[in-house]
């Protein structure tokens, strides 16, 4: 009995030793994937001009406003769903990404874009919040520059290996309109 426990707990740990080394060597194989499959589609008129819109459509929020959108959505989020959540999972833009997410072949499992305040612009799956602007995923984008890029570590999620990976979304003449956050899935990756 106590070789069989040993053996388990032997076999638990080298799948969790390598489960680590596979996510350790993530990096080089999502930045390849970012500059070969992802920049192009990032670069794309129907992202700018949407993150662009909603720029103009909230310049005036308040602190106080985004906190409400925030709480809205999260109760929205509770229940299912409403107008707020909806507007951004069913708009062309995300529409847009569903398509990139489908034609990723399974590497990309979710995508959604913040516009200039860190707020959701469209996705193809729910967030959980509103308000992405106070979370490493916008600050380590959109607050550092044009050419950002941040690539999280590795999680488990319904064990699949997942990073997120976020990008600035800038025009070509270096203005940041907003970020997008990409989860990749690493052992899909070649």
């Amino acid at each position: 009995m106590r070789k069989l426990v040993a053996l388990t707990a032997g076999s638990l740990f080298l799948a969790a030793v390598h489960s680590t080394a596979m996510a350790g060597g993530h990096v080089a194989k999502i930045q390849s994937y970012v500059d070969s499959q992802i920049r192009g589609w990032v670069a794309s008129e129907e992202l700018h001009r949407a993150i662009y819109q909603q720029n103009l459509n909230h310049r005036g929020l308040s602190a106080a406003d985004i906190d409400n959108l925030d709480q809205r959505w999260r109760a929205e989020r509770r229940v299912g769903g409403g107008d707020l959540v909806s507007s951004k999972m069913n708009n062309q833009l995300a529409s847009f990404l569903r398509g990139i997410k489908a034609a990723s072949n399974g590497v990309i499992t979710e995508i959604f874009v913040m516009d200039n305040k860190g707020l959701n612009v469209g996705q193809t799956n729910g967030t959980g919040d509103y308000m992405q602007g106070d979370e490493a995923k916008w600050k380590k984008t959109f607050s550092v520059g044009s050419h950002a890029v941040f690539i999280d570590d590795v999680e488990e999620e319904d064990g699949i290996n997942i990073s997120q990976t976020s990008l600035t979304v800038a025009r070509s003449n270096g203005y940041s309109l907003g970020a997008v956050t990409i989860g990749i899935n690493v052992d899909a990756l070649k």
